[in-house]
């Protein structure tokens, strides 16, 4: 009877370190690989039974008895490993061949242990129990076991390979190792049973197995589980905040379609969006939309409207981006009002839902409006010389800027800089005052814009002039710097605004500046030249 109190002991412990797996009641164990865990659970109860029979039938010497208990004790130790292989791969999710393997074989020495057991039921081939009930093991039992021997280790080495093999090893790393030490256990007590076949020692490595199991992997498992669900109610969080992300700025209406059928219902709307709202529920979301929209929105912004509002380009773009967003005016009482839609995919528990949310933005888009006129017009204030109407000196430094960047992308631009200085100005001002300096500086630069009308004029200093020539001015440049030549000849004759003039083509330097410190050069030696009262025409300007 003292055998059979470790059979007892060992199946208490069981179900109630495994009642919940038992009884399949906590969701975390709902997985294949916990079912298939459960069935292992199962063979391992029975051979538990069998093995306390065999306890208390040996001690009564119910020989008949105790023949009928073994052969069972045999074929539920073969399911056990059974179950076990079958555990073990679908576990560790490794449909390999060595994976196919196992399974396979476990399948096999299940059905030959099955067979050899009712063979000896007729020839006695894994043991006898005669009838002063002494069990003898037949060589074949020896056999058996060690063929399980085998089985166990083979099936550790696969559990502790997963852990080079695996990408998610190191998460999982300890629960692999105690796969692998569960079939060490049990090779080790069932090595020595072979030896002290009186002995349960099949039944403590099952105890201990199952134990050490539970601790290191059943345990971490319902852990990772509870996490897993802590996360997929931040998800549920996120989608509630995806859906008010969905409504910024003052909802007017909400719908939520399913993106597959394109069938909707709606969600919330207020009264002011009555006259313009969908039916509430609907087969065609899509379909229904753009039939209020031609109804109700603002003319000018209807054809942007029904090119942007279709089920496939609001659908690419949240596959794109996330989320769809589109602005455009609703004719309210005759007078167009800014809405904002928005739409996001969401995942609910019936499914992934489009939500699509339609909010009022009037006062802020108006606002936004006014500030870009307001922006605009001071960055228009800033690049712009107020005594000559032209561009000032920040504006041809960006567009410097952008010539250099150009040239360092090797795109080769072709473009010319002329730079112009107005002669005699410091003399009007000391002889006819600041505002006849003005007036005599603004000629200048009317003469400059007229004679260069397709470029952009640069003011870049208080009497000098900058002037980019690309296209249509750059293909005639040597014209136009020939008219300011012939300029120069009339002003001199008449007493106007004589203009010194250089000019220098871009061909392949390192940038705008060296380009600019050449015409600057043909410049200075222009404006020599005409101050000493030589021809225009004689100097080399460009």
């Amino acid at each position: 009877m003292s055998y059979a109190a470790i059979g007892v002991l060992s199946f208490l412990v069981l179900l109630l370190e495994n009642h919940d797996i038992l009884r399949s009641r906590d969701d975390a164990y709902s997985l294949p690989a916990w079912r298939t865990y459960r069935r292992f659970l199962l063979a391992v109860l029975t051979y538990y039974v069998t093995d306390i029979l065999w306890g208390v039938l040996e001690s009564r010497k119910l020989a008949d008895a105790l023949f009928a208990d073994t052969t069972a004790y045999f074929i539920a130790m073969a399911v056990g490993i059974l179950c076990w292989s079958q555990f073990a791969v679908t576990y560790l999710e490794e449909e390999n061949a060595f994976g196919r393997f196992l399974r396979a074989a476990g399948r096999v020495l299940a059905v030959l242990v099955a067979l050899l057991s009712l063979v000896n039921i007729f020839v006695p081939v894994l043991f006898t129990v005669d009838e002063d009930c002494v069990y003898r093991a037949l060589p074949l039992r020896y056999a058996m076991l060690t063929v399980q021997i085998l089985m166990l280790l083979l099936i550790s080495i696969y559990a502790i390979s997963a852990v080079r093999r695996r990408p998610d090893a190191a998460e999982k790393r300890i629960r692999y190792r105690a796969l692998a030490l569960f079939g060490l256990i049990m090779d080790l007590f069932l090595f020595a049973q072979l030896w002290y076949p009186y002995l349960p020692l099949y039944g403590i490595a099952y105890l201990l197995g199952t134990c050490l199991l539970h601790a290191f992997v059943v345990i971490d498992e319902k852990e990772t589980f509870k996490r897993s669900l802590a996360e997929s109610e931040k998800v549920e969080e996120r989608n509630a905040y995806a859906r008010l992300s969905a409504l910024s700025g003052d909802s007017l209406c909400v719908y939520l379609v399913e993106p597959e059928t394109g069938r909707y219902r709606e969600f919330s709307a207020s009264a002011e969006f009555e006259a313009f709202s969908l039916p509430k529920e609907g087969a065609d979301f899509f379909a229904a939309a753009r039939e209020a929209g031609r109804r109700f929105v603002y003319p000018e912004d209807l054809d942007r409207f029904l090119a942007a509002f279709t089920a496939e380009g609001v659908l690419s773009e949240i596959r794109r981006s996330g989320i769809f967003a589109l602005t455009y005016r609703l004719a309210a009482e005759g007078k167009p009002s800014f809405v904002q839609m928005r739409a996001a995919m969401v995942e609910e528990k019936e499914g992934r839902r489009l939500v699509v949310g339609i909010s009022d933005v009037d006062v802020q888009v108006r606002q936004e409006d006014e500030f870009a006129r307001r922006l605009a017009q001071a960055q228009t204030q800033a690049s712009v010389d107020a005594l000559t109407g032209v561009k000032n000196r920040n504006a041809f430094l960006n567009a410097q800027e952008q010539l250099d960047k150009q040239i360092a992308e090797k795109q080769h631009p072709e473009f010319a800089v002329v730079i112009l200085d107005v002669n005699d100005l410091k003399k009007v001002n000391d002889t006819a005052g600041h505002q006849a300096g003005d007036r005599y500086l603004q000629q200048a630069c009317r003469v400059i814009c007229e004679i260069f009308r397709h470029s952009p004029v640069f003011r870049i200093g208080g009497d000098e002039f900058a002037v980019i020539s690309r296209g249509s001015d750059y293909g005639e440049i040597e014209t136009l710097v020939k008219r300011v030549e012939d300029h120069n000849r009339e002003a001199k004759a008449v007493g106007g605004a004589v203009v010194a003039c250089g000019m220098a083509k871009y061909a392949g330097q390192t940038g705008v500046t060296p380009v600019f410190e050449l015409a600057d050069k043909r410049m200075y030696e222009n404006k020599l030249r005409l101050k000493g009262g030589e021809e225009a025409n004689q100097t080399q300007i460009y």
